[in-house]
């Protein structure tokens, strides 16, 4: 699973952001973007988890969600005794996978669904994300040698959105079903928007589901920031993907569109590491699942926006998280 919020896209973006009427903040840039030592010592994660001596590399890929993962990893690890190499925001789902397989990276948050699809090369859905999650780490394991730690409270998930206050006859599309009557009656109003990896894995399956097909002509790749913007303003496309989990669904005011043929699969959390640095750190199953039980749908959401609508870093957000939830001192 991917989200792209490239760093120049989303300095090029947030000027029209504004304009779009998302209220902007300057309050994540006073949170504190550092730790001190005696900060990390004095929460649970000093007390709960020994993992002194054990220095890991830590990846993620380059999306604000993932990013405040991989920040909260690191630090986690700090608190708990450990070390931890950066190698936070790696461009897509094959590089950050790649990296773990082959050692560049030891740990990174990764959800179900792309191990399911991606990983695993698996095209069913299994009836409930809580088993697509066992199943795919049971998988994983056995045929890959990967283990997965969790899940986490919380699933994410791709989602088609368009404007609440849409204009023309996008405005009476409400589920994706409704696609195929306005490419037979408006086929040019019939536009996406949407990231490289969505568009390259998603747009094809999503369209045989609903038996529609967007115009080459009228779907538009760009960073996955700007979809929102565009989207909000309906040009270029009436229809954007976006994640269940981002803030800006709310603070763009976006509808998101039924999925009524149940296409998408719900995606939760978990921590890959190879099987080797699982048994090698048992501690980190103890880790994940401590991390994971706080992190539910309504406090990612919280961290997302903080990042992309108040202006924090993925180290203020995952500080914050850190510090909230007693894993790190105040």
């Amino acid at each position: 699973m991917k989200r792209l919020t490239r760093p120049v896209a989303l300095l090029a973006a947030l000027p029209l952001l504004f304009a779009a009427g998302c209220s902007s903040s300057s309050a994540g840039t006073d949170l504190p973007s550092t730790a001190t030592a005696a900060q990390l010592k004095g929460g649970s994660l000093a007390k709960d988890v020994d993992l002194k001596g054990v220095s890991l590399t830590v990846g993620s890929k380059e999306f604000t969600e993932q990013l405040i993962l991989g920040q909260i990893l690191i630090y986690a690890l700090q608190a708990a005794g450990g070390k931890a190499k950066d190698q936070t925001g790696l461009m897509g789902t094959p590089i950050v996978r790649k990296s773990l397989v082959s050692g560049d990276v030891d740990v990174y948050w990764e959800y179900a669904g792309t191990g399911w699809t991606e990983f695993l090369k698996k095209d069913s859905v299994l009836p409930s994300a809580k088993k697509q999650y066992t199943e795919t780490a049971k998988l994983d394991h056995q045929q890959n040698k990967i283990t997965w730690f969790g899940p986490a409270k919380f699933g994410d998930q791709y989602a088609i959105a368009r404007a609440k206050d849409a204009t023309g006859p996008a405005r009476h599309v409400n589920k994706m079903s409704d696609w195929k009557k306005l490419a037979k009656e408006h086929p040019g109003e019939l536009s996406l928007c949407g990231a490289s990896e969505f568009l390259d894995r998603e747009l094809e399956n999503m369209s045989d589901t609903y038996d529609v097909r967007f115009p080459p002509a009228q779907v538009t790749q760009n960073a996955f920031a700007l979809n929102f913007i565009n989207v909000a303003k309906q040009s270029p496309c009436n229809f954007a993907e976006v994640f269940t989990t981002d803030a800006r669904i709310k603070s763009m005011d976006l509808k998101v569109l039924e999925d009524d043929r149940g296409h998408i699969i719900t995606q939760l959390l978990g921590m890959t590491v190879r099987d080797e640095t699982a048994k090698e750190h048992p501690e980190l199953e103890k880790l994940a699942l401590a991390l994971g039980d706080k992190l539910t749908q309504s406090k990612i959401i919280e961290l997302n926006g903080m990042v992309d609508i108040d202006g924090a870093t993925p180290q203020q957000a995952a500080l914050k998280f850190l510090r909230d939830e007693g894993f790190i001192g105040k």
